[in-house]
């Protein structure tokens, strides 16, 4: 007999409920799918959190993510459910059932079945399980209404299985084989380096430098769960007050003290106007005078970038341009300029000033108090963990290679 085995910590219906809410990104949604109510989900997962002594959900960008326990209960849960769904179909097809094996299945039912399998009787049956025999009898007529057929035949000598409780007992077997390494794997991520660092990124040249730290990290501590994502300062530092990312880089706002976002410089750029290679504009020096007839692609409305963008032609007696394009991305506004014969005020290192993409130059205008900083934005109360400090240094550790180099340069 199998059934003296270590039994799967998690229930099929708790299974069922974590996959759901990490493919719904959410308990509501995930609720809807299942057709319950989202207070009994929540229980389901707490449940399930409880058994397991993890956190299997964070709040994330998109809604409930995985933490990185999560994810590997998420894995286990996604192949058993994935295998129930095969045999459900299985038996529906080869007609050994008339109705569907029901989702809500449990492990219980599946027990009760693969010890009247194996033992032929339900007393015998019963003194496995460590129930009584009407349960038994109970539970094997309960899933016989719901699967439309009968699970065993009578015989002088006890219970004949019939197919399908031979297929079911084999399904539990299945299933069990794919649950019971659960454990074993959340043990070994227990002495590996786990986290989050989920950074968002406003407009600036130095994108690439994010991911190139990622690759570090990765190679370093295989099982952290990394995410970027590019967006407005305001849509990034909302997220980051409500704890959906970590961190910001890009831009900095210079706040107070007494702010609940800490600001960590880690670099300079320069504003710069971009054009393309055969615009006017690019040809000789211009005057701001010159620049206000142009039309231009520019950071949206209350953002620093658009602000000094404005001051440069009201300082002057000189009303803004009117009908600008505003485009947040920064590669999507060099592709705006290299396609069109507007102009952008874009942040620049001095490095990739000096590599500007094919087709763009500067355009030689002196512009005043046009440096700005760049730097890390993060929640004073929430500080940052091992992890999300290591992205930190890393990151300031490529910037600072940047600057001695873009000095040396100059």
């Amino acid at each position: 007999m199998s059934h003296d085995e270590v039994s799967p910590r998690l229930s099929i219906r708790e299974v069922r409920a974590i996959l759901a809410v990490a493919e719904q990104r959410g308990f509501s949604r995930a609720a809807k799918a299942l057709n319950i109510s989202q207070s009994s989900l929540s229980r389901t997962i707490h449940r399930a959190e409880s058994t397991l002594s993890i956190s299997l959900f964070q709040r994330g960008w998109s809604g409930a993510e995985p933490t990185p326990e999560g994810e590997v209960v998420r894995q286990h849960c996604a192949r058993l459910v994935a295998e129930l769904r095969r045999e459900r179909e299985a038996l529906l097809g080869a007609g050994v059932t008339t109705l569907p094996l029901p989702f809500d299945v449990t492990w219980a039912d599946l027990d009760c079945v693969s010890a009247v399998v194996q033992t032929g009787k339900a007393t015998v049956a019963a003194g496995v399980l460590g129930t009584s025999q009407s349960h038994v009898s109970r539970t094997l007529g309960a899933l016989s209404v719901r699967l439309g057929v009968s699970l065993f035949q009578r015989t002088g000598g006890g219970l004949r299985a019939e197919p399908v409780a031979e297929r079911l007992s084999a399904l539990r077997n299945r299933l069990r084989a794919l649950m019971l390494p659960l454990n074993e794997r959340l043990d070994r991520l227990a002495g590996e380096v786990t986290g989050r660092v989920a950074v968002g990124m406003t407009p600036f040249c130095e994108q690439e430098r994010i991911t190139q730290v990622f690759g570090e990290l990765l190679v370093a501590y295989p099982q952290l769960h990394l995410s970027a994502l590019t967006g407005s300062y305001v849509m990034l530092t909302d997220a980051l007050r409500r704890g959906e990312i970590d961190l910001v880089v890009g831009l900095l706002r210079e706040f107070g003290e007494d702010d609940e976002l800490v600001e960590v410089p880690l670099s300079e750029e320069e504003i710069t106007v971009l054009a393309r290679s055969d615009h006017p504009c690019a040809r000789q020096f211009v005057s701001m005078e010159d620049l206000a007839l142009q039309t231009w692609i520019v950071a949206p409305t209350g953002t620093p970038i658009r602000t000094y963008f404005e001051s440069l032609f009201l300082d002057i007696g000189q009303t803004p341009p009117v009908q600008p394009c505003e485009i947040v991305t920064f590669h999507l506004a060099e592709n705006m300029v290299r396609e069109s014969q507007s102009l952008a005020l874009l942040l620049y290192s001095p490095r990739k000033v000096r590599a500007l993409p094919e087709g763009l130059v500067r355009v030689p205008v002196t512009l005043p108090d046009n440096r700005r900083r760049i730097g890390i934005t993060y929640r004073r109360s929430g500080g940052l963990n091992f992890a999300q400090k290591k992205f930190a240094d890393g990151l300031a550790q490529r910037f600072a290679v940047d600057s001695v180099n873009g000095d040396g340069a100059n």
